[in-house]
């Protein structure tokens, strides 16, 4: 009878996290496509009610989510551990301690974040947290199925108010077990909006925050254990495609210097002829301009003497014809000796004019 007896308060004393898991698994993907109807459903609970006296937490509270994403390589590496690794992994308290090493991971991750919660509240439940084994336990095998079974899980302030009902439901049944069910209150019964209902929120809005960085303290610590092991193979892969992708960036920029070389030298070939055609232009210009100039010059000191030896020029009495070997192809060269002709005109046209006055010496004698 007595080890009868025993069983059933065994059988009693285990908790049951099958509809907090459900939850967990059910709310990984809030906020995204959750219907209006099923918000409603859910936040009939005392944990996701909102109200005035409570709408602080509501800032933070989706900073306090952790989420499983599956990720295969991390779930072989679970299943390829040994139980004494994977206890490491999940290490929290030995001898009803809590392990120095979870101490000081929990402070790293827990310090820097940020909490509308009072901090007599965030102080105070953060050492009651850390000794609370058996809250601690169910969370942990929250993460132990995630990993396993390497499917999405989260844990939110939903999930959250799932454990809570739990193990408020399990007190309940220890206690009617026991015969002492006078003198129990259920903070799921308080009154919305009083005192004892908005301590009792932003209790369980810490224990989310403390639960969640347990979860993601677990998950980097598998994360390190996988680099340790396979992450060398890792690095030797990304250097290799690194060198590979370096080699084609070279290769690239030698054929983009060989392509500009040559189109230099033809550029440089034709840039070279330019100059030449450009500089015999300028060369004929020069001889143009002093075959004019020695034209102009035999104009001026005589109109009757030939031109000189650069051009044959022929006379009429009604239009002269100028005929040149050089300057024949040249526009500029026919301007220039057009106006000698016509200076050489009025030097005539001027002497004839001269001879044809009488003297003044003739005047004096008449």
């Amino acid at each position: 009878m007595h080890n009868a007896a025993t069983a059933v308060t065994t059988e009693s004393m285990v908790i049951d996290i099958g509809p907090a898991l459900l939850k967990a698994k059910e709310t990984v993907n809030e906020g995204n496509e959750v219907s209006s109807a099923q918000k409603k459903v859910e936040q009939r609970g005392p944990l996701t009610t909102s109200h005035l006296s409570v709408r602080h937490l509501d800032v933070c509270e989706h900073k306090h989510v952790w989420r499983w994403v599956p990720d295969q390589r991390l779930s072989n590496l679970w299943h390829e551990l040994s139980s004494e690794e994977r206890a490491r992994v999940v290490e929290t308290h030995a001898g009803g301690q809590a392990v120095r090493r979870f101490c000081k991971e929990m402070a790293h991750h827990v310090r820097p974040k940020e909490c509308r919660a009072s901090e007599k509240a965030k102080r105070s439940l953060g050492a009651v947290f850390m000794l609370d084994q058996h809250s601690l336990s169910i969370y942990k095998e929250m993460f132990v199925v995630a990993v396993e079974q390497n499917v999405p899980l989260a844990i939110n302030m939903q999930v959250i108010e799932a454990v809570d009902g739990v193990v408020q439901d399990f007190c309940a049944a220890r206690r009617q077990h026991e015969g002492r069910q006078s003198g129990y209150l259920d903070p799921r019964q308080f009154p919305e909006g009083s005192d004892l209902w908005v301590q009792y929120r932003e209790r369980e809005h810490v224990r989310l925050m403390w639960m969640s960085t347990m979860a993601k303290v677990f998950e980097i610590r598998l994360l390190q254990l996988w680099e340790c092991r396979h992450g060398a193979e890792e690095r030797e892969a990304a250097r290799q495609a690194s060198l590979r992708a370096a080699m084609e960036l070279l290769a690239l920029e030698d054929k983009e210097q060989s392509k500009g070389k040559k189109g230099g030298q033809v550029s440089l070939e034709q840039g070279t002829g330019t100059k030449e055609r450009r500089k015999r232009q300028r060369q004929r210009k020069k001889e143009a301009a002093k075959a004019a100039s020695a034209e102009l010059h035999a104009a001026e000191l005589g109109g009757e003497e030939e031109p000189t030896a650069h051009a044959m020029v022929t006379c009429a009495p009604r239009g002269e014809t100028w005929m040149t070997s050089t300057w024949s192809s040249n526009n500029e060269c026919w301007n220039i000796l057009e106006s000698v002709r016509r200076r050489q005109r009025r030097v005539v046209v001027s002497r004839k004019q001269t001879a044809e006055m009488p003297s003044s010496r003739h005047f004096v004698r008449s």
